[in-house]
């Protein structure tokens, strides 16, 4: 396929992923990325076919073209067997998303606390 290059963004599932040789090594399973700041991680390329085949991660510095339907990597086919399985990112534990509390607090959130509104709730205070 020829046609102009395009942005990161227009990428999208199911696109044929070629390698530096032209040689077909699968599709665009993901796209990695913060589309707010515009950072392109990368990629994930699967086989297309089976949800069996772990799918590998191939980081924006090799991606060296993308045009519509095709994305063309700076790795040769045989580097694309050498590539980690893609990891899906671990969210924050919730515990992480809870303010810090105040010294001498003992584990226990202040009743003016959003969160200590919440537990008196259950306690049958309001």
């Amino acid at each position: 396929m020829t046609g102009d290059p395009v942005a990161w963004r227009a990428i999208e599932q199911g696109w044929k992923v070629l390698a530096a040789d032209g040689t077909a090594v699968g599709y665009v399973d993901q796209v990695t990325g913060d589309l707010n700041g515009d950072i392109f991680d990368g990629i994930t390329v699967g086989d297309g076919g089976t949800v069996l085949t772990r799918a590998r991660y191939v980081p924006a510095e090799q991606v060296a073209t993308i045009r519509v339907g095709e994305v063309v990597l700076a790795l040769g086919a045989d580097d694309m067997a050498s590539l980690e399985p893609y990891v899906e990112p671990v969210s924050k534990p919730l515990a992480s998303l809870i303010p810090e509390q105040e010294p001498g607090a003992r584990g226990r959130p202040g009743p003016g606390s959003p969160l200590g509104r919440l537990f008196s709730v259950f306690r049958g205070r309001r």
